[in-house]
């Protein structure tokens, strides 16, 4: 095509929609005095001067449309200020478009991150996400469950420490895709298992504290009912005893993954015999918990004792001293729930080797570690 041909098409295609415009201001005031309800997409059709699939096209991207009849299509919605039904859009793809997210407790801002990176994917793909707070309630969690299958949501989303087989099946057995995560007590045949992998940051942590050296290690523990807080201690006291610290001599204080439950535990193991100079917690929560109870006792981390937790929350790098800890990379979590949540969408038969994912902690230095004082206890 010569430039001049190519100027001619572009003068008549200005013309067309200079005329179709002006044709569509009328027909937009006309609609507009006859009915003040949500238009629909037969009005954006009729003003567009289009089919009802033409507009459903243009909305969802699901076929070719030229690029005339896609500005017509658009300046129609604008005009009309059209927002699709949800319900007419989900029975067009025979989904619903929304995700169950069941967490153990909204309130642990471990979850924040990971609530921001399954927002930003679902969003990405024109997913809305129901968010549960299970409060550590298996009760309350089976119940929110059986209310995403009634509902019909297209996928769920599992983060709940107190889980159980109860809990899965109940979304297995209705074939809703799911997605579980850090949650290894048992495999998995219908669904997607996400696990964090802390050996390699524990053993990093171990290894920073003897060299530091530390003789006298201590472990507050999460509720050891559940198996996330087994897993941490059992890695923890075996990599101790790689390093030939006896796992015997390891004070052990049943935690909550909470700030109180670090608060308690100080004060047992201020009362131990040998008391620890180095102390590993469940996670950054319970090391904060210890961190403030000890400016409370009179003691200094890391003068009198170091402290490293897990997760890396905000607040670990924001208290004093900044908390060393096992950084979990919370928004890359949630984006691959909700990745991982589509791939099964997609291909619910797929093979179980793509099925698990694991996610590595990193040992992340800061100043709640410091040289033992073996001679001050």
């Amino acid at each position: 095509m010569n430039t001049v041909d190519y100027q001619v098409q572009n003068v008549l295609l200005v013309n067309r929609l200079r005329d179709q415009s002006s044709a569509m201001i009328g027909k937009v005031q006309k609609i507009g005095r006859a009915t003040m309800e949500r238009a629909t997409i037969k009005d954006v059709a009729k003003l567009a001067g289009v089919s009802n699939a033409t507009v459903s096209h243009v909305m969802n991207n699901t076929r070719f449309v030229s690029d005339g009849t896609k500005q017509i299509v658009e300046r129609a919605v604008e005009e009309l200020n059209y927002r699709p039904s949800q319900i007419a859009r989900s029975l067009s793809v025979q989904r619903t478009l929304t995700i169950g997210l069941l967490i153990s407790d909204v309130g642990n801002p471990f979850y924040y991150p990971i609530i921001q990176g399954v927002e930003s994917v679902a969003h990405a793909n024109n997913y809305d996400v129901y968010l549960l707070n299970a409060g550590y309630d298996q009760k309350r969690s089976v119940k929110y469950v059986r209310s995403m299958i009634e509902r019909r949501a297209d996928g769920i989303i599992l983060m709940s420490s107190r889980m159980s087989m109860e809990i899965v099946g109940e979304a297995t057995r209705h074939k809703i895709p799911t997605v579980v995560l850090d949650w290894n007590e048992v495999a998995f045949q219908d669904a997607t298992a996400i696990h964090f992998d802390f050996e390699r940051g524990i053993r990093q942590a171990v290894i920073h504290l003897i060299e530091l050296g530390h003789r006298r290690f201590a472990h507050v523990a999460g509720d050891l009912s559940l198996w996330t807080a087994r897993i941490r201690r059992d890695l923890y006291l075996k990599i101790l005893g790689e390093y030939g610290i006896s796992p015997a001599t390891v004070p052990v204080v049943e935690g909550n993954f909470k700030i109180e439950g670090g608060r308690r535990a100080l004060h047992q193991l201020m009362n131990t015999p040998a008391k620890p100079t180095a102390v590993f917690t469940v996670n950054d929560l319970t090391a904060i918990g210890l961190i403030f109870e000890a400016k409370q006792l009179g003691l200094l981390v890391p003068d009198d004792f170091s402290v490293v937790g897990v997760d890396d929350i905000g607040l670990a790098s924001q208290i004093t001293p900044s908390l060393t800890t096992l950084a979990l990379p919370g928004f890359v979590i949630g984006e691959l729930c909700v990745s991982s949540l589509l791939d099964l969408l997609s291909n619910p038969t797929q093979e179980d080797s793509l099925r698990t994912h694991m996610v590595e902690a990193k040992f992340i230095l800061r100043e709640s570690t410091a040289a033992a004082r073996l001679n001050t206890h």
